[in-house]
């Protein structure tokens, strides 16, 4: 654990190269690290690219760190920052085990993958996005679909899919490791996968350069998964009244910038475009912003329907976290509206 811990510092200092703080001038500063660097992070982006944080007396360092989410956590756990934007999965993991860690506010409150298919399978079954449900799923079966990692995030949601389509995920589907996002499009363009499921703008991408087609976006298609904490933020127990007022300032820059995203999307995904990707297709990321928009209309607030969806998705798909939670019963313990709340009502 010290090793790791030792690492994750090193990742901060090294990773806050490439994720640049905001400049201004500010009374206080936040320490965020990211488990990913992905646009699905959206509140945090916004929140940078339109300056919400500085309305707040902040100056926000965001780093994205090496190792994921267990970096991330591990960092929180070291004290080399405030706050991990991570997923929920890891967090129940490391609270199972004993770590003193609280969800205080939900950065994406659905999931954002998307199952996008191969031109040619989309050609040789007929299958269309206005198809029912169901057929637009039983189309991938007997498919490939492409991966980053194998048993991950993306054959877990893959093989969940396909059994609610009237499929064996086991025997009706096959994965393979494929790599990074820009593989996987590379993959699907030789016509060596037929579908893959990653978030918003690689649907968008795979749709423009002709070589696939969106059929199911999970967030959108499941009202299980279109009301869940699917990417959060964390902070560690116990949180004292000086790391309450930050995390209460936070939040509330969050919010701001979700509102603006909710209200003015277009400019959001300027702003986020102009600072942040400059060298990605500006359709790209106005396209996925639009989608995920929806998804940060909250303001970061968590209930128990929307906590006991994400238990019953990680049930479903066969997660076990060493440890039953119960949604209500672990309110203001494993996740909280305290500070969600508080900056509601902060002028």
């Amino acid at each position: 654990m010290r090793k790791t811990m030792n690492l994750a510092r090193l990742a901060v200092i090294g990773a806050a190269l490439a994720l640049l703080p905001d400049t201004a001038t500010a009374q206080q500063t936040v320490r965020i690290g990211l488990g990913a660097p992905t646009l699905s992070f959206l509140p945090i982006w916004s929140a940078r690219a339109l300056d919400t944080f500085k309305s707040q007396g902040l100056n926000a360092t965001v780093v994205a760190l090496p190792g994921g989410d267990a970096s991330a956590l591990a960092a929180l756990d070291a004290g080399d920052i405030e706050l991990a934007a991570v997923g929920p999965d890891a967090t129940l993991r490391a609270v199972a085990k004993g770590q003193p860690f609280q969800i205080v506010y939900s950065l994406m409150s659905k999931v954002t993958l998307q199952l996008t298919v191969s031109k040619a399978l989309a050609e040789r079954t007929g299958v269309k996005p206005a198809d029912p449900l169901e057929k637009r799923i039983a189309a991938i079966k007997g498919g490939l679909v492409g991966a980053t990692a194998l048993a991950g995030v993306q054959e877990i949601a893959a093989r969940w899919l396909a059994g609610k389509g009237g499929l064996d995920p086991k025997a009706d589907l096959k994965v393979a490791q494929v790599g990074n996002p820009t593989a996987i499009q590379a993959a699907m363009e030789a016509k060596r996968i037929d579908a893959f499921l990653l978030s918003p703008p690689e649907g968008f991408l795979a749709e423009k350069a002709g070589t696939g087609l969106v059929l199911v976006s999970l967030g959108d298609d499941f009202p299980l998964l279109a009301n869940q904490p699917y990417l959060v933020l964390v902070a560690k127990k116990p949180i004292s009244p000086a790391t309450a007022d930050l995390i209460t300032k936070t939040a509330k820059a969050l919010q701001l910038a979700s509102a603006t995203t909710v209200s003015k999307t277009d400019e959001t995904a300027e702003a986020i475009h102009k600072q942040f990707f400059p060298k990605a297709d500006p359709q790209a990321i106005a396209a996925a912003v639009k989608v995920m928009s929806n998804g940060v209309a909250g303001g970061g607030s968590i209930d128990v329907q929307s906590m006991q969806n994400a238990l019953t998705f990680a049930r479903e798909v066969g997660t076990n976290f060493g440890k039953e939670f119960d949604a209500k019963a672990s309110e203001n313990d494993l996740w909280t509206n305290r500070y969600v709340d508080a900056a509601k009502a902060k002028q």
